[in-house]
């Protein structure tokens, strides 16, 4: 995050959009300090943009695996409100995990992380050569195969037990069925 100072909350937050190339609706800007004196005013904010998370995410990445001596790769885009990031690295199997636990503990490091450095809560998700795109596929496919059959026998059917993400997937996958 970025600090910016002017006279007013409007002058700094103009000033931070100059300085970072933004318009004022791609700044997210928190006031810091805000003093108004018989003769003199003063406005503090600190801000960020969401490229500044992504490179944030990015770095933070690069720098954790390589600190533990794996060689990675990473790319991020933003889509639907939420930051995607993806590590391209040859040592899959020992970063994902059995069952993807280890990539679920990445996942939650990055996400706190991210909400501690810019105090907010923002949707990240990190994935590794795909892993979590083609577990999702797999998860609403088998969903979609279980909704079809209780629809057929009228029994309720249950899922084994999954991830917050997982589940998510699949409500938001199953929403348009009736």
């Amino acid at each position: 995050m970025k600090t910016y100072t002017g006279k007013t909350v409007d002058d700094a937050v103009s000033k931070a959009c100059l300085d970072l190339g933004v318009t004022i609706d791609q700044l997210n800007y928190e006031v810091t300090l805000e003093t108004k004196g018989l003769f003199s005013k003063k406005a503090e904010i600190a801000c960020w943009t969401v490229e500044m998370v992504q490179e944030y995410i990015e770095n933070l990445i690069r720098k954790i695996l390589t600190d533990m001596q794996f060689e990675v790769e990473t790319v991020s885009y933003v889509q639907d409100g939420r930051i995607y990031c993806n590590i391209n690295t040859s040592n899959n199997s020992i970063l994902i995990g059995k069952a993807g636990v280890i990539l679920r503990a990445i996942n939650l490091i990055i996400k706190n992380a991210v909400s501690t450095t810019f105090k907010k809560r923002l949707e990240v998700s990190v994935d590794i050569n795909g892993y979590k795109e083609e577990k999702y596929h797999k998860e609403c496919s088998m969903a979609l195969r279980v909704a079809k059959t209780v629809q057929k026998t009228k029994i309720n059917a249950s899922l084994d037990p999954m991830p917050n993400d997982e589940r998510k997937a699949i409500h938001s996958y199953l929403v348009n069925m009736p």
